[in-house]
């Protein structure tokens, strides 16, 4: 029997999975002040059907969609749910989500107990994460990965004695966020702090998005309006004190003209809500 490659998803995020929240096939959207802007009802439509539309993955699937340590917690636990119709055998670890990682080389200040266990049809299991401390960085968050790695296992069949089978594996990651204590302002103020500027650069526009605050922005979608045309991109994340650029290739607009940014941001329960504003393009 041979192996073949993990398949590697991360959790998209999107719908209410807070820390207590029960794992679901789907979850209902919340859209923040969605009346502010109920004249770009079709372009926000478009917007959130973009956001929703990831296929959904069967596997060992955690109850959140991200683990957020603060000030001075150590330890989490989170309940995972095997949604497959057949047994596995799950590993979990930290890392920094290197695609190619793997437990053994994992420098993450984090242990995660079991750290192999196994999970019939239908099991639910409950995962304990333990913060070991360590020097991070203390005017902004941190990331890690939380890896759940799973080998199916399936009965023996009768096979031919030439016969081979392919074993395939899955690998879901979720986030995993160490919030310092002293920080100047809650994680909700995040939103209103971005700010979005659009310029023409080799004769192309581009959108920057500038993330001023201590914590990551994680975006489901984004979707800018300009010069008669749309085009949505998905930016993923933006780090803490940093800027993003992003190509918009789909759009011709010209200096000065006017353009409108919506975008959907991803709170601490895993609740998308969405917004938007406007700028000039600049030459």
């Amino acid at each position: 029997m041979g192996a073949a490659p993990p398949c590697r998803v991360r959790a998209h995020e999107s719908g209410p999975r807070g820390r207590h929240a029960r794992a679901r096939a789907w979850w209902p959207l919340r859209v923040a002040r969605l009346a502010h802007f109920a004249q770009c009802t079709l372009a926000l439509t478009a917007l959130l059907a973009a956001a929703l539309s990831l296929p959904a993955h069967a596997g060992v699937t955690p109850e959140t969609s991200r683990v957020i340590f603060p000030a001075g917690e150590t330890e989490q636990s989170l309940q995972v749910f095997n949604a497959n119709p057949y047994p596995v055998l799950a590993q979990a670890w930290i890392d920094d989500g290197r695609i190619d990682g793997v437990p053994q080389e994992s420098s993450a200040p984090f242990v995660v107990l079991p750290p192999i266990f196994r999970m019939a049809k239908g099991d639910q299991r409950s995962l304990r994460i333990i913060h070991a401390g360590g020097q991070l960085p203390s005017d902004r968050e941190s990331l890690f990965w939380l890896n759940l790695y799973e080998i199916p296992s399936l009965p023996k069949q009768q096979q031919p004695a030439n016969a081979q089978a392919v074993t395939v594996t899955m690998r879901t990651q979720i986030k995993v966020f160490v919030r310092p204590a002293g920080l100047p302002y809650g994680s909700r103020e995040l939103p209103k702090r971005l700010t979005f500027s659009l310029a023409r650069a080799a004769g192309k526009l581009t959108l920057r998005i500038r993330n001023p605050t201590p914590y990551y922005a994680s975006f489901s979608a984004v979707l800018v309006k300009a010069g008669g045309h749309s085009q949505q991109i998905t930016p993923d994340m933006v780090a803490p004190l940093s800027t993003s650029t992003l190509a918009l290739e789909q759009l011709d607009a010209q200096a000065g003209e006017r353009a409108e940014v919506l975008f959907s941001l991803i709170d601490d329960d895993g609740i998308q809500a969405v917004d938007s504003v406007k700028a000039e393009i600049a030459p």
